[in-house]
């Protein structure tokens, strides 16, 4: 039987089929689009992954928005995993990538991804024991949570009085610890500071005297009596013990009757304090040297020989001194003296500022060098000097022994 095909319908299938094949480079690319996808994620710790869908056999390009870090693959399955493609970044903490791929007769089509990553105010430990004894070395150890290392710190240790002493630590890789090792050599408590543009941390480690006990010495000559029963009466503890050593009638410029520069030695030996309280110059004024009181040869003589002491009471940075200056005097040779004196330590302990505290009573009791034999005191004019006009009274060495054990707790010597 003979087939009859109309021409007119035999044109539309060939108009239809003409218009599928051009049409179809279109249903490829959106094909395409459907088909790229990109998703991110920042499961482990300092990395960030990757999961590419893709059409096989295509070149496709995936980019860091932040960075700029590009790579190019060919695809050979439909998804890819880029495990560790970037790392977290202290400069963003929100990211964006970028997956391109070509499409077959078409315009590149595009994917993006994003994922919030933590920031770095929290990226990096420090601890380290809270205690150690003195004079052992301390330590401190970092940990970086993102286990990325190369972290550039700016670590800081500041001992019990002393100025902050600092050096950079680079943070090793890898989530292992990185220790800085310092030396705790006196007792008391040293404050460890470490920072970064983004961190602060800050701990407190104590360093415990070597004997158990922290050892003070209350010497000097006639000015430090009574002061050092305040000291003892206030200071005292089953962790803390104070030793008294008056020498009345004795002075630097006078070594004939008490040579102090030996005597401070001969008391290091034998005590080995932690923190020496100097109170003296009420007998000083003699010539030293040649030099008449009170010109700028004597004060350079005095400050030769205070300064030395203060070395010594030191004991190599195994001691804090605090070394108090004279309130100003009634009336005498006194008036002379006493600033010569208080101008001599002022010298002698420049530069040893890390080892030497002078507790200004001179700024205290007599403000502006004018002499007064009341003042008040927790709200109540008081009487604070003896009737010589010299000599703390009573009242007066109780305050300026709380002066003292303030100083020493500021310093974080006393607890």
């Amino acid at each position: 039987m003979r087939c009859r095909f109309p021409f007119a319908a035999a044109l539309g299938l060939a108009v239809a089929a003409l218009a599928a094949f051009e049409v179809a480079p279109g249903g490829v690319e959106r094909a395409a689009a459907d088909t790229l996808s990109l998703r991110a994620s920042a499961r482990e710790a300092g990395q960030i992954a990757l999961r590419v869908r893709a059409q096989p056999g295509v070149e496709l390009s995936v980019r860091d928005e932040l960075t700029g870090k590009q790579r190019a693959l060919t695809p050979s399955a439909p998804l890819t995993v880029l495990k560790r493609f970037a790392t977290w970044s202290c400069d963003a903490s929100a990211r964006r990538f970028t997956a391109t791929q070509a499409a077959p007769g078409g315009s590149p089509v595009t994917a993006t991804a994003e994922v919030r990553t933590p920031t770095c105010a929290h990226r990096l430990r420090m601890v380290g024991p809270r205690v150690v004894r003195a004079p052992v070395g301390g330590a401190a150890h970092f940990f970086d949570g993102w286990h990325l290392g190369n972290v550039d710190v700016r670590f800081c240790v500041r001992a019990p009085g002393a100025r902050h002493s600092c050096r950079s630590v680079r943070v090793r890789p890898g989530g292992r610890k990185t220790t800085v090792r310092f030396r705790a050599a006196r007792p008391g408590a040293y404050l460890l500071t470490a920072s970064t543009p983004q961190q602060r941390m800050r701990r407190t480690m104590r360093a415990n005297p070597p004997s158990g006990r922290l050892r003070i010495l209350a010497t000097g000559d006639s000015m430090i009596q009574v002061l050092d029963s305040f000291m003892r009466e206030r200071a005292s503890s089953r962790r803390t013990v104070v030793r008294s050593d008056a020498r009345v009638s004795t002075g630097l410029s006078k070594p004939s009757l008490l040579d102090w520069r030996a005597h401070a030695r001969e008391q290091v030996a034998s005590i080995r304090p932690d923190a020496t309280v100097m109170f003296i110059g009420a007998n000083d004024g003699f010539s030293m040297a040649g030099a008449e009181c009170c010109g700028a040869a004597w004060i350079a003589e005095y400050a030769r020989r205070a300064r030395a002491m203060m070395r010594t009471y030191a004991r190599g940075g195994r001691a804090r001194v605090y070394w108090l200056l004279l309130p100003a005097p009634r009336r005498g040779f006194f008036r002379q003296s006493f600033p010569a004196v208080n101008a001599a330590l002022r010298t002698a302990a420049q530069g040893l500022e890390d080892d030497v505290r002078l507790i200004e009573l001179d700024e205290v009791f007599t403000p502006g060098g004018r002499y007064r034999s009341s003042m008040q005191i927790d709200g109540k004019r008081v009487r604070v000097r003896q009737s010589d006009g010299v000599h703390l009274n009573a009242t007066g060495a109780a305050f300026a022994a709380r002066l003292v054990i303030r100083a020493l707790r500021r310093d974080g010597m006393l607890p």
